[in-house]
């Protein structure tokens, strides 16, 4: 029981999935974001609303999201594959069945996971929040009206087609580079772990 929990704890972390302590509704507190506090001017929100809804504001930050969800759940078959230590004694037949289990429980959670944050993302609170302070803090009218211009080109307009896209396959090559050795680090650490478990 504990090496299954071990190793679906190690799973979650090795694929950057933060799984948050338990908590009541009331103790929920909503987060304190200094830029919020600022004021930006109208003709500069008009900007920036212009910018965001032309570079696909909402549904580029939805396909963000299902992107790099889809991408996690192509990977975790693979990582569990591989972190699981020859040393450990799980024969064949056990492997698979824990990794079976895993990646449904991995996928279900991830899915439902991805479905809520969709349905209840609230875009309007992100712009209000995020969008219009941190626009404003780094870019000039000007700016962003020659960002403007640039993404009403023909070039632009290739730029905010492809970026899905060009998104999915840099993670793929990105994470091509790096598994192997983050796996082998992980590897590493998963048996000093059973050690130091079994040795209690």
């Amino acid at each position: 029981m504990f090496f299954n929990r071990l190793l679906l704890l190690a799973t979650v972390l090795s694929l950057g999935v933060v799984v948050p302590a338990p908590v009541n509704a009331q103790s929920v507190r909503e987060p304190q974001l200094q830029l919020s506090q600022q004021s930006v001017p109208e003709q500069k929100r008009q900007l920036i609303k212009e910018l965001i809804e032309l570079t696909g504001g909402e549904q580029m930050f939805r396909n963000v999201s299902q992107i790099t969800s889809a991408q996690m759940q192509q990977e975790i078959n693979g990582i569990l594959q591989s972190i699981i230590p020859e040393s450990s004694g799980i024969s064949e037949a056990k492997k698979e069945e824990m990794i079976n289990k895993i990646n449904q429980d991995m996928n279900r959670i991830v899915t439902q996971f991805n479905q809520r944050l969709m349905e209840e993302l609230d875009f309007n609170k992100i712009m209000e929040t995020v969008y219009y302070p941190l626009y404003d803090k780094y870019f000039t009218e000007e700016d962003l009206q020659a960002m403007i211009d640039f993404y009403k080109t023909p070039t632009g307009q290739k730029t905010i087609s492809v970026m899905p896209e060009l998104l999915v396959e840099s993670m793929q090559r990105v994470s091509q580079i790096i598994q192997p050795q983050a796996i082998q680090i992980f590897k590493e650490i998963f048996e000093q772990e059973v050690e130091r478990f079994n040795s209690k």
